[in-house]
């Protein structure tokens, strides 16, 4: 369907990351490479990056971010969405610019430093928004099929995503999250179950 990696990067303070002159709040939305975040009430950011590289043997990179944002830069911590008992990497986010972001871990996610790099001071992971979005929040898939309905509660038609895919939520209601998938070629939107995806 697409590249899936899921991990959740839950970030709590470390080394500071000054942000650069004119730093502009962090903002939701799809960036480049594959980065998804999302900014909630109070400064609560999650987000999500994917990104694989072909085998044999395929890598794959996946994480997920949730921390807390002060102006324009926070704590942030990396961990799986799906596996509670991987070690959680705890790191900043800076905006650095207009539409700028830079994730600073002290160490890799799992396969990410074979691909895209979160720890190396000299190559450090830039982020450019590609496409400005109103997401209050960053999921991820956890049933093995999520199958998107045109309102809550109403039958679902032939979309679907999968298990350790990532969406931005734009509402909830009643059991129900209104999201949307941004894929290669398109983006999906509509409504999904909530006990479909893992917590934010």
């Amino acid at each position: 369907m697409t590249k899936r990696w899921a991990g959740a990067l839950a970030l709590a303070a470390s080394a500071a990351v000054a942000p650069a002159a004119g730093a502009a709040p962090i903002a939701s939305g799809a960036y480049d490479n594959t980065l998804l975040l999302a900014v909630g009430p109070g400064g609560q950011l999650t987000g999500y990056f994917s990104m694989s590289q072909p085998g044999p043997p395929q890598i794959d990179c996946i994480a997920s971010f949730r921390g807390k944002l002060a102006g324009a830069s926070g704590a942030v911590a990396a961990y799986d969405a799906a596996d509670s008992k991987t070690d959680v990497i705890h790191g900043r986010i800076t905006g650095t610019g207009a539409g700028a972001v830079r994730i600073t871990l002290p160490s890799e996610p799992p396969g990410c430093g074979n691909i895209w790099s979160f720890a190396n001071k000299d190559n450090p992971a830039d982020f450019t928004l590609q496409t400005a979005k109103p997401w209050t929040s960053v999921r991820v898939v956890k049933a093995d099929k999520a199958y998107f309905s045109p309102t809550p509660g109403a039958a679902h038609g032939r979309a679907y995503i999968v298990k350790g895919d990532g969406v931005g939520v734009r509402a909830a209601q009643a059991g129900w999250v209104q999201a949307d998938f941004v894929g290669e070629t398109h983006t999906s939107s509509g409504w999904l179950k909530e006990t479909d995806l893992y917590p934010p």
